[in-house]
């Protein structure tokens, strides 16, 4: 588990009564990314120490992706579950069914589910979006396997991950670029139904940021050669408009409405439509900036 600023009471407490019915070996690994909360961060201390949990407090934040391979490189086992902390597992067998799941794949993914009920309408796009587009049934997630695949809950293959994460990045949106390396060396994926559900939701405005964030490590891959253009839907869709030399014109209209999209993103009832054009929209804008240079 790595962990920035999140308190563990919740995840720790759904697992442990779980841990108890495994019929394998087993160790909770947990490394703090250098939280500034110090009050979260010493009751996550007390608590992980109360539940013998091995646990690491870095001193400077390395980020998300280092600090996942810290934790696969210091790991016991071969087996490697992967839980980011505003995540907790929605039935009360979770651990077991992946243990059940073991040997069936090198990297095997539960699927993810959102609240019942948006917390609040500031994070409305973040809910949204996670509801409709990632929240997906286990034979919508198999259309697509790789790209599926979402790092906040994750079984994986020790080796394979070593592997194929990428640590030397420290970047936000590096999601589809581990899916790519995955499918690079043909490592077996199985997707069932074991979702964790997501809590740890972004206000509309931080997740648009985000968004941004994204969009410029996917464009940054792609000059750096390390993901082809081509990978993503968003990708091909861009393509075949600077093919039909039309994204000139498209961002010009967007300049025009970009103010009323944002308006419509930021509010109470946000239309992924529009978010698509936005997110095209940028995307374009940044592969436009990168050949002007």
């Amino acid at each position: 588990m790595p962990v920035y600023n999140v308190a563990l009471n919740d995840l720790i407490k759904r697992l442990i009564p779980q841990t108890e019915k495994l019929q394998i070996a087993f160790e909770i690994c947990i490394a703090d990314d250098a939280s500034t909360a110090s009050k979260i961060e010493k009751a996550n201390q007390l608590l992980v120490a109360r539940h013998n949990c091995r646990y690491t407090r870095f001193n400077e934040n390395r980020g998300r992706t280092a600090t996942r391979h810290f934790l696969a490189e210091n790991a016991l086992y071969d087996n490697l579950l992967f839980l980011d902390a505003d995540v907790l597992p929605t039935k009360p067998d979770f651990l077991q069914i992946f243990e059940q799941n073991l040997d069936r794949a090198q990297v095997i993914f539960g699927g993810i589910a959102y609240p019942k009920i948006l917390p609040d309408t500031e994070r409305a796009l973040h809910y949204t979006y996670g509801k409709s587009r990632e929240g997906r049934s286990v034979a919508k997630r198999k259309k697509k396997p790789y790209l599926s695949l979402v790092s906040q809950h994750l079984l994986i293959d020790k080796s394979v991950f070593l592997k194929c994460n990428p640590a030397e990045e420290n970047a936000y949106g590096l999601d589809p670029y581990f899916a790519h390396r995955l499918e690079q060396q043909q490592v077996s994926v199985l997707h069932i139904n074991n979702p964790t559900t997501h809590f740890g939701l972004e206000t509309s405005a931080s997740y648009i940021i985000k968004t941004h964030q994204a969009l410029q490590t996917l464009v940054r891959l792609e000059i750096e050669e390390k993901m082809p253009r081509d990978y993503r839907p968003l990708q091909r869709v861009a393509r075949q408009i600077v093919k039909r030399n039309l994204q000139h014109k498209i961002l010009r209209l967007f300049k025009r409405y970009e103010h009323h999209i944002l308006k419509n993103l930021c509010g109470n009832n946000p239309n992924l439509r529009l978010f698509d054009l936005y997110r095209l929209c940028y995307y374009l804008k940044l592969t436009l900036e990168d050949d002007s240079n």
